[in-house]
Order: C-alpha cells, then structure tokens, then sequence
C-alpha cells in the first residue's frame, strides 16, 4: 500500500467532500498546458481504468480486463508528449517511449503476472545510442 503524510491525507479528505471531483482532477492535471479538458479527461479515465468484463454464457470462464486504451494525435505544439510524460509519472507501471527516443527494435512488452494475479503486458523500451 502507499504511504500518504498526514497533509496528503487532509488533501484527499478534501477532495473527497467535494461534490464535483473529476472536474477537479482535470483541472489540476497539467495546469500548465492551457486547455485540452477532454484529452486530459481521457487520459486520467485511462490512467484510472475500466470495469473488467466477463463473456455471457458458456464463456463465462473468459474475463477480459477492463483497460481503456487512449490513441492521441494533435498538430505539433499542442503539449501531447508533456501530458503522456506526466500520465507516465503518475503510473507506477507507466512508461513513456516516444518514436523519436526509441529503434523499432526497441519497443517490446512481455506478459507477467501482476501482484493480483491476472496477467498483464508490461512495457521495455530501449533507448537508442547517443
């Protein structure tokens, strides 16, 4: 479990009084990055996860993760690559590769068992030579 100081926990108290949360999450995600509400919105319900899902029927047995994957495309200069950095710094499995950092043979991912027991992908990238 994490271990929060006595303020982080006055702060969370806070929050959790407050009628409107998300909205406040959104605003205090990236505050210096102008705008974007519904990418940081999507970003955060991303970082936050879904509900797992279970197949009807016969195949009830099959239970697929309730993971949102987020695809994010914008003209140059619009702060894509600081919010994935700062999304990537909130994860405490979260890693930030972009194509300029990384070879092609550098992106892999690996299945492992996460600390619940399902099993999850786990990102590597490796950087390419100065």
């Amino acid at each position: 479990g994490a271990d929060f100081t006595p303020l982080q926990l006055e702060f969370i108290r806070e929050i959790h009084q407050e009628p409107e949360r998300f909205p406040l999450l959104v605003a205090s995600f990236c505050k210096h990055i102008y705008g974007q509400n519904l990418v940081k919105a999507a970003l955060l319900l991303a970082l936050l996860g879904g509900v797992p899902l279970r197949a009807p029927g016969a195949e009830r047995r099959l239970r697929r993760r309730g993971d949102v994957h987020v695809l994010l495309l914008g003209d140059p200069g619009l702060g894509k690559s600081e919010l994935l950095r700062a999304l990537a710094r909130l994860s405490p499995r979260g890693i930030y590769v972009s194509g300029n950092s990384s070879s092609v043979a550098g992106l892999t991912a690996s299945v492992v068992r996460d600390p619940s027991g399902e099993f999850a992908l786990e990102a590597h990238a490796k950087q390419k030579a100065a």
